[in-house]
């Protein structure tokens, strides 16, 4: 009997400091708090709240919040596969994005840290001889100005196959498909998938060893990151590859995204890491300043150190924009990290310095910023009282173009129609004016209006132009004159004939190009944007056109004087206005260029 009054006891003691431990371990989470003040232990139902207000969009989605000591909390939502009713797990698979150029700055300070790279040093120091075949400017190229996305690239399409066999090199897919320069060094940021992935070709180079290689030697294998691949077409990780094609995808209404769901990138380190959310959160951790626990990625602290000093900053501010490849965002306080879409995911990592408090957030949905922009604001707070919105910002007058775009070369004209203008309402979002230039994030944007409206006027006249000729021809031709002319059908004057030819090369010139933004826009939905090919056919049927268009004119003019109506030689002229343009604009915006791609 004595003996289970003192197991009794023993019992009751044990559970009582249990309670005692988790009441004093409750009290600790309750007096932490996140950068926006709220609570830790209020994060759970703020989250999940969140979650359930935005149900009807949501598909899969998971999360991790955590700080340098403890994972704060992680949570999955959602379905990797709605139709199948295939649940997302903190173990699903998502693809990453352009939170792959992060492992492309890691390797690059790995290196600095060696003094095997210099940051201030011509690129060209560590290229092939005339690798670098586009340059428009003396000014050297560094790889700070890679990091800062200011190496003056313009856009390049065509960075995605759907076929793995398309995938090459990093090196052959570099030189395939290299980008014009339009502006010089440390000018303008213009985000560039190209030359993050020109850096990681570098790291390449410098290393010895296959960039996926790099990659698992000295980042995955020191981080223990088991589940996660960098390779174009998951040739890595078999795992991470039998999950990957588990995940559907969907857009931001929650629709399932046509096309074949699944596409391998050319520009790989750019963009084609994907994995489990743990194991970003492992990296994560690791790039995050902590006395307690030394980074595994640098054998020197200091180079950690050397990564959170700013590189770039919005004017003549002190606000930084890019720390060593890692952007900075405006919320309450300042967060450093990266997000990545691909055609069918969105992920976000951000963390913040100072408090040392992180997030990263997944889903299976193309474009997506419910959780991947805004829910960040439930742990760092508003921008509104960030120190960039507490700057006196006036509302930018006039158009603006982005200089994020394909300036030249055959499909240019998609870089001069990026025309916008901002409002009151865009003053709750980060930009800063100065000099005629908005900048942002990834890109700036250029204050001018008399070339915006230049543009547009262009492509307005050429499409009006079309639309002239293709209803002059069905109408006047097929049947007014038809009727007018039932016996001899569609037999007319000389002058008349070449108007109809002007008005049909016009509107099949119109419907090529209908054709190039319907392909580039179902691009930008599914991924499925052609083949490189298909658009230089394209480019070659306006370089006929416009030859066409223009033999026709000389012909017709030879025919003005002969027995034709006033009536006639003006419709004539008319027609032939319109197909001049055609031709001026397939000029201006090298449409033309087919050997430009």
């Amino acid at each position: 009997m004595k003996n289970l009054k003192g197991l009794f006891s023993k019992v009751l003691v044990f559970f009582m400091l249990i309670s005692i431990i988790s009441q004093i371990t409750m009290v600790k989470a309750a007096a932490k708090t996140l950068p926006s003040g709220l609570n830790y232990s209020e994060l759970p139902r703020e989250i999940e709240d969140y979650v359930n207000e935005h149900s009807d969009t949501t598909c899969g989605m998971n999360v991790i919040v955590y700080d340098s000591d403890e994972t704060i909390y992680e949570n999955s939502f959602g379905y990797v596969d709605k139709e199948a009713k295939l649940k997302s797990e903190l173990d699903s698979v998502y693809e990453w994005g352009s939170i792959s150029k992060l492992f492309i700055w890691v390797s690059v300070m790995q290196l600095y840290e060696q003094d095997k790279i210099d940051l201030t040093k011509d690129i060209k120091n560590y290229l092939p001889d005339d690798f670098l075949k586009n340059l428009s400017f003396e000014k050297p190229i560094t790889m700070l100005d890679l990091m800062n996305h200011k190496a003056g690239f313009q856009d390049t399409y065509f960075i995605q196959t759907p076929n793995a066999s398309d995938i090459k090199s990093l090196e052959e897919a570099l030189q395939t498909r290299q980008p014009k320069q339009v502006y010089e060094p440390g000018e303008h940021t213009a985000y560039s998938n190209w030359s993050a992935a020109l850096a990681a070709y570098i790291v390449q180079r410098i290393s010895g060893m296959d960039y996926v290689d790099y990659v698992h030697k000295n980042i995955f294998e020191p981080l223990n990151m088991k589940h996660s691949s960098i390779s174009p077409i998951y040739a890595d990780n078999d795992w991470v590859r039998s999950e990957r094609l588990k995940l559907k995808c969907y857009d931001t209404e929650g629709e399932i995204i046509d096309g074949v769901g699944m596409y391998y990138i050319h520009l790989y380190p750019a963009g084609s890491a994907a994995g489990t959310i743990n194991d970003l959160k492992t990296f994560a951790q690791a790039i995050m300043p902590n006395e307690k626990n030394p980074s595994p990625l640098f054998k020197k602290q200091s180079t950690l150190e050397e990564i959170y000093k700013a590189t770039s900053f919005y004017g003549s501010t002190k606000i930084p924009k890019n720390y060593h490849g890692f952007f900075a965002s405006e919320y309450g306080v300042e967060t450093i990290g990266h997000g990545g879409n691909t055609f069918g995911c969105s992920s976000m990592l951000q963390f913040d310095p100072k408090s040392g408090v992180g997030m990263v957030v997944m889903t299976n949905q193309a474009h997506e910023t419910i959780y991947n922009y805004e829910m960040y604001e439930l742990i760092y707070g508003k921008f509104t009282d960030s120190k960039l919105a507490q700057i006196k910002r006036e509302v930018p007058k006039g158009l603006i173009l982005n200089t994020r775009g394909i300036l030249k070369g055959p499909l240019s004209f998609m870089g001069a129609m990026g025309v916008s203008s901002y409002s009151e309402e865009d003053l709750e979002n980060w930009w800063y004016e100065e000099d005629g230039v908005v900048e942002t994030q990834f890109s700036d944007f250029i204050t001018s209006t008399p070339k915006a409206i230049t543009n547009v006027l262009c492509m307005l006249f050429f499409i009006i132009a079309g639309i002239y000729g293709i209803v002059k021809l069905v109408v006047g031709g097929f049947i007014i004159d038809f009727l007018k002319n039932k016996k001899e059908g569609l037999k007319t004057k000389p002058l008349r004939k070449y108007s109809y030819i002007l008005c049909g090369l016009m509107g099949i010139t119109l419907i090529n190009l209908a054709v190039i933004f319907m392909r580039l826009n179902k691009g930008y939905r599914t991924g499925d944007i052609g083949s490189v090919e298909s658009y230089i056919i394209q480019s070659v049927v306006f370089t006929v056109l416009m030859i066409l268009m223009a033999i026709s004119i000389f012909v017709g003019m030879k025919k003005y004087n002969e027995e034709s109506t006033k009536k006639e030689k003006h419709k004539f002229f008319i027609t032939s206005l319109f197909a001049i343009t055609q031709c001026l604009v397939i000029l201006s915006f090298e449409m033309y260029k087919f050997w430009g791609f």
